[in-house]
């Protein structure tokens, strides 16, 4: 392992050089040249340079075309779970949807999702270790601290969630390793650290950056603030099912950030200026990936381009027909059309310069936290009130506690986030949270298409293909195939990763 940390080490030390040397606006100051050695630490102008290029590094290093940074485990979310289907033949996410990419450790895809979030979780470590002692207002060192101590969190939950089955199925289950000092050539190798471990390491982080970003405000969404924190609490707490801190917590992070209107709805998801983005990741034209990006592959309105990711039609039947999002689904019947046969979702569509901004947290996501935590505290009332807020932002009629007994608004709720929060990367998260199995079906759904001479011929809608495991047999509960793999150069590497 030590080889392979020296490496890592290596890698991390180059990343640093091109984060110092981002000269972005958008994305705050940052200094004009190459820092080496302690000139990154030195003041705190450089560490908030380093803070940034950590961020952008997150979302947009990419490996290959279809692993665009941390969208591309977005996307790998959705298509591992029922709503969202890969295009067969078409490239990107037919393998992840498959179930054979990343639960497969050889691959490129199960190396990059592995090494690229612990890359992140290194810079975090630099700065915590080093701020204290860099040149700078006592407050500018606060914020820095707390913003990558947040940004840990964050980082940590994922994998803690991508690498192992849920907190309530077990928790002293192995989860990932906990690294919480900078890499040197020296670095040892640890073994994984509990489920239980992670989540207490995640809340520690997450307890310790909020009071650190009080006062803290930010001038692009970018970065976290005491909002994202309480947010990032919020998902935590509803995993270990911590109801009434999830609710709080939740409350709290969506409270500055009104659910949108129902004509923002159908704007694209691309730009973090919305008033219900709470955290996103912005981008200008010439910082896009192009193919290579989270846009290339779920936007499915350009004429050409993968357009990969579509919408199951059985998940389009559980909006009512006067919910505004039901409008954003169309059955493409041009015969010259590459997506022929297809339900195209357009909930995403990116900008015309091709630099759309991707979604990390909404106020729509926590209010769906607070609501599903009171509901499962029996407080039906609060529970529908709560939601009844987000209902009456998509043209549909408020509901009454009465109508429901406890499981039956549970339910209500989870389809609701469905609806809410497609491709956002919710999808696999939550079906392993609420310990269910993947569901896919045939498509049933008929449209009408003309033919030569006056006449038409009925055609079923493209839906899922690919309906069992790989070994063929049944999805289910709790199954391997649901969690990213380790990749095979950390197990050869590492005599400590499977103690």
């Amino acid at each position: 392992m030590k080889k392979t940390y020296r490496t890592l080490y290596s890698l991390l030390a180059g990343s640093v050089l091109l984060f110092s040397s981002c000269k972005k606006e958008w994305f705050g100051t940052s200094p004009s040249g190459s820092l080496t050695g302690s000139e990154i630490y030195a003041t705190t102008k450089n560490i908030d340079a380093l803070l940034n290029g950590t961020l952008r590094y997150l979302m947009e290093t990419a490996t290959s075309q279809d692993n665009p940074g941390y969208g591309s485990i977005l996307l790998a979310h959705e298509v591992m779970g029922s709503d969202a289907i890969a295009r067969d033949g078409v490239y990107g996410y037919l393998a992840t949807y498959g179930f054979t990419d990343p639960y497969d450790n050889t691959t490129r895809r199960a190396l990059f999702y592995w090494t690229f979030q612990y890359k992140v979780i290194d810079n975090c470590n630099g700065i915590i270790a080093n701020v204290d002692k860099a040149t700078g207002t006592e407050a500018e060192k606060r914020y820095l601290k707390g913003q990558a101590l947040a940004l840990r969190a964050f980082v940590y939950l994922n994998l803690v969630r991508q690498y192992q089955f849920t907190y309530s199925k077990d928790q002293n289950a192995k989860g990932v390793p906990i690294y919480t000092e900078p890499t040197t050539p020296a670095s040892q190798p640890k073994k994984r650290a509990t489920v239980a471990e992670v989540y207490d390491r995640v809340l520690t982080d997450l307890r310790e950056a909020g009071p650190l970003l009080v006062g803290f405000k930010r001038t692009v969404k970018n970065r976290p603030d005491l909002n994202v924190v309480n947010g990032l609490a919020a998902r935590a707490f509803l995993v270990t099912e911590n109801w009434d801190s999830a609710a709080a917590r939740a409350q709290l992070a969506g409270q500055s950030y009104p659910i949108m209107e129902p004509t923002e709805y159908s704007k694209g998801f691309s730009d973090v200026s919305n008033v219900e983005w709470i955290w996103g990741h912005p981008q200008a034209t010439d910082q896009n990936l192009g193919g290579a990006s989270f846009f290339g592959y779920i936007d499915v309105t350009p004429a050409t381009g993968y357009r990969s990711i579509m919408a199951d039609p059985n998940f389009k039947a559980i909006f009512a027909d006067n919910d505004i999002r039901k409008a954003l689904f169309r059955i493409n019947t041009d015969t010259t059309n590459a997506l022929f046969g297809w339900l195209q979702y357009t909930k995403f569509v990116n900008k015309t310069d091709q630099s759309g901004h991707i979604p990390l947290m909404r106020s729509s996501e926590q209010l769906l936290i607070e609501a599903e935590s009171k509901a499962r505290l029996n407080k039906l009332d609060d529970a529908v009130t709560v939601l009844n807020g987000l209902r009456a932002k998509r043209g549909l009629v408020a509901l009454a506690a009465g109508d429901f007994t406890q499981p039956q608004l549970i339910e209500e709720i989870l389809r609701e986030r469905r609806r809410e929060l497609w491709g956002e990367g919710f999808e696999l998260p939550d079906l392993l949270r609420l310990q269910r199995p993947v569901v896919r079906t045939v498509s049933t759904e008929k449209f009408t298409v003309a033919t030569a001479g006056g006449g038409s011929r009925q055609e079923t809608v493209k839906g899922h293909h690919q309906l069992k495991f790989p070994d063929k047999s049944d999805f289910s509960v709790n199954s391997n195939y649901y969690l990213f793999s380790i990749p095979f150069n950390e197990i050869n590497s590492n005599p400590f990763i499977n103690d």
